[in-house]
């Protein structure tokens, strides 16, 4: 236990009103940060960080405080103060479900069980097969990081729960030399503590040098639209920036059109498609299945049949507003915030239509693959794939750079006119960010993806 003293004494201690909820979240955490570029290894750094923070709601107002150190008294009673002095909207918490499982069990080769030296020989290997794979590289960037945290949150309510949370990311990202433009091939890793996702990379390395030496040989792709297909990494990241995003219940606070947009029952998409968020499965890295709030997690059927059904991801103040339940999706990135409705697991269910016969329908066309970067400002959404192959006439043909999908975000669920049947079930190291937490771990699984008349500029 990392909170030593009864937590009812605790609570009491803080002058806290009888109708006043509070609670308090303390975090131990161990972080192995490694770096490749240039030559060799930048840097190693081992760090260890705790801290606990307290959070007041009740009718003089509502406060949250945080510190460094474990001695949650003092934190707490900061907390009852502000909410008295600062007078902000408290509002309401919904009554939830707690999480009452025991701790599951560890999955795969934990992290902390390989040594460093091991760690660094692997990395490095391929920090240095990278640079030596091609006369045309100039550069590479190898980028590992491995956390472990151990949670105990209690509540006014009598909750008390102790979770651990694993992440693990790897990029390795390979340079060439364009001409005009650097051009890069890219290496894409993750799991929720499980080390044995970055062993035999070689052949997925080998793909990363040879897209950036192609590269440099390709043509910048002619702006237009296009019908574009996606992989699975590729389609998992647009759910996640389009419907996933959309659905955080607190953007849905004061925004009557978003309400409208999402209202249940609308179509949004085709009669095959059908997206959810869930608490994941054990050693991914949107595993949640208990949240920050101590709420037990439950899947969240967004779309069903391309028809909205529950269009919203709470945490328990969100579901209080809207008189839905909670649904497990409150999470904080450490003791340093407040929990915020967030995604976790995001799927889009298999379809199906095979890679074949997806290509096959495409006369002018995109094959996109991975994914460099994505965002959205929930009203259009631009990403950037690894990597972007032509189809011509049902044929893919040679790579292309520079591309840079975007478009209307609701539009975009219109445009789907087949869906993949395999669903990819894989981790990269993209994350997420929410005002200022970031990089926070999630995971999507999807199958390939079709839309038709997608904008692609270059970029």
């Amino acid at each position: 236990m990392l909170l030593t003293g009864g937590s009812p004494a605790l609570f009491r201690d803080a002058g806290l009103r009888a109708d006043d909820y509070a609670e308090v979240r303390l975090e131990r955490a161990r972080t192995v940060d490694l770096v490749w570029r240039g030559d060799g290894m930048e840097s190693s750094v081992t760090s260890r960080d705790e801290g606990c923070c307290a959070r007041v709601l009740g009718r003089s107002g509502s406060a949250f405080a945080s510190a460094t150190g474990m001695d949650a008294g003092p934190v707490l009673r900061r907390a009852a103060r502000d909410a008295v002095e600062l007078g902000c909207a408290a509002g309401r918490l919904a009554a939830h479900r707690p999480y009452l499982d025991d701790r599951p069990g560890e999955t795969g080769e934990l992290a902390e069980t390989v040594g460093l030296a091991e760690k660094t020989e692997l990395l490095g290997a391929y920090h240095a097969a990278a640079l030596a794979a091609h006369p045309g590289v100039t550069g590479a960037l190898v980028y590992y990081r491995e956390s472990v945290a151990d949670v105990e949150l209690f509540t006014s309510e009598g909750t008390g729960v102790s979770y651990r949370r694993r992440d693990l990311t790897l990029q390795i990202t390979v340079y060439a030399d364009g001409g005009a433009a650097r051009t890069a091939g890219s290496v894409s890793a993750g799991s929720g503590g499980d080390f044995s996702v970055v062993r035999g990379l070689a052949p997925d390395l080998e793909a990363a040098v040879a897209t950036a030496v192609d590269l440099r040989a390709a043509p910048v792709v002619a702006p237009g639209e296009y019908d574009v297909v996606c992989d699975g990494p590729l389609a998992g990241i647009w759910a996640h920036e389009t419907i996933g995003h959309l659905a955080e219940a607190d953007h849905h606070l004061g925004d009557a059109q978003l309400q409208r947009s999402l209202a249940p029952g609308r179509r949004l998409g085709p009669s095959m498609l059908t997206i959810t968020d869930h608490p994941g499965r054990p050693g991914a890295r949107g595993f949640v299945p208990v949240d920050d709030e101590g709420t037990a997690g439950s899947a969240v059927e967004l779309l069903r049949d391309g028809v909205v059904t529950r269009p919203r991801l709470h945490d328990r103040s969100t579901a209080a507003a809207f008189h839905e339940d909670p649904t497990g999706n409150a999470r904080a990135l450490n003791f340093r915030h407040p929990p915020l409705p967030r995604l976790r697991t995001i799927a889009i269910a298999p379809g199906a239509a095979s890679e074949e016969e997806m290509i096959s329908g495409v006369a002018r066309g995109l094959l996109a693959r991975g994914v460099l970067g994505g965002q959205t400002d929930r009203a259009g959404f631009t990403f950037l794939p690894a990597e972007c192959r032509e189809i011509r006439d049902g044929e893919v043909r040679g790579r292309v750079r520079g591309v840079v999908l975007s478009g209307d975000v609701l539009g975009a669920f219109a445009a789907i006119d087949a869906i993949g049947r395999e669903q990819w079930r894989g981790d990269t190291s993209a994350s997420c960010g929410k005002q200022g937490q970031n990089a926070l771990p999630v995971s999507s699984w999807a199958p390939m993806l079709r839309l038709l008349g997608i904008r692609v500029t270059s970029g």
